[in-house]
């Protein structure tokens, strides 16, 4: 449990803040850092240990489980003293049990949800926190998002490379691979000189000619972000729905993104000014090929770093916004 000295006492009860492999696990963890800035924070989680896990700045609450490990029905919860009566109530994910629980052990709570809540779930009090910017009003409040990125790996490429000015791809695969996920097939084809840049399962391997030219390892985030800082453009296969992480750590270095057009996070950074779309492998490599003009990449890149660094570079303003969004009143 995280204290502060003002605000009012926050609860986030979370689904995925022990699956650190999961986008919602960074995006709630960074809300709960941001809201204990102000104010008392607990973490409730599904689970059976009978006594609180130390977890960073946090001790973690056990709920209990159901049936089929996920939230324990109202009647065996152990958790109804975790919520004090002026505390507001943020969840990362409604599903049919939590909202079970919350209709019973939070009645008059004002609630939160990360992920977009279906009306048939809808806690009478909740709404949606609003993680990337959009135009939809059923959206609740923007908090954001701090996305930090360390500016020294734009100093230096990798010093696996001997070149820049790549494309750079991030694949939506698992596992190993001889050939490349057909976005990038589709660039080394169509862009015979381009080097293409794949980064896939913890490597990064590098295609010239529809050729294997080599391949190194991706160790360390600095590793990822050297890569995306020196790239022409960054092709994100398979951007997270939440926050797209990667996009917004490639729009700071001011380098544009071309995602798919279904992506709604990735697809809101790009429209906001910082890249591209495609909705078919033939349209992603004529956005690829528009980047052959130094002029276009230039305004894209200034445009987009300007987004990503009002929205999602500063720490205290997503801080600010956090607590606004959480104190307010029902």
């Amino acid at each position: 449990m995280a204290r502060a000295i003002v605000g009012k006492p926050v609860v986030i009860i979370s689904r995925y803040w022990r699956e650190p492999a999961r986008e919602l696990s960074y995006v709630i963890r960074s809300l709960a850092g941001a809201a204990s800035r102000h104010g008392e924070v607990t973490v409730l989680v599904p689970g059976e240990p009978a006594r609180p896990l130390a977890d960073g700045a946090f001790d973690v609450g056990f709920v209990g489980t159901g049936d089929d490990g996920d939230w324990p029905s109202p009647e065996v919860a152990s958790w109804t003293s975790s919520v004090p009566r002026d505390a507001t109530v943020v969840v990362d994910e409604l599903n049919p049990a939590l909202h079970a629980l919350l209709a019973r052990k939070c009645r008059g709570h004002r609630v939160y949800a990360l992920s977009r809540c279906p009306d048939d779930l809808r806690h009478a009090s909740s709404s949606d926190l609003q993680i990337v910017p959009s135009s939809s009003s059923a959206k609740g409040p923007l908090v954001g998002m701090h996305v930090p990125v360390n500016p020294l790996a734009a100093t230096h490429r990798h010093n696996g490379f001997g070149f820049v000015d790549y494309l750079l791809v991030l694949s939506d695969r698992f596992g190993d691979h001889e050939l490349p996920p057909d976005g990038a097939a589709w660039l080394t084809a169509g862009l015979h000189r381009a080097n293409v840049v794949v980064v896939e399962n913890a490597k990064a391997s590098v295609w010239r000619g529809r050729a294997l030219r080599g391949v190194i390892s991706v160790d360390s985030r600095t590793d990822l972000w050297r890569l995306v800082a020196h790239a022409r453009v960054c092709v994100d296969l398979g951007p997270g729905s939440f926050i797209a992480r990667e996009c917004v750590e490639s729009l700071r270095y001011g380098t544009p993104i071309i995602v798919p057009e279904q992506a709604p996070a990735a697809a809101a950074h790009a429209v906001a000014g910082g890249g591209l779309t495609f909705d078919s492998m033939a349209d992603l490599l004529h956005c690829a090929k528009r980047f052959d003009d130094p002029g276009f990449r230039s305004h894209l890149s200034q445009s987009g770093r300007t987004y990503a660094d009002s929205t999602y570079g500063s720490p205290s303003t997503f801080v600010d916004r956090v607590h606004h969004a959480l104190a307010a009143q029902s």
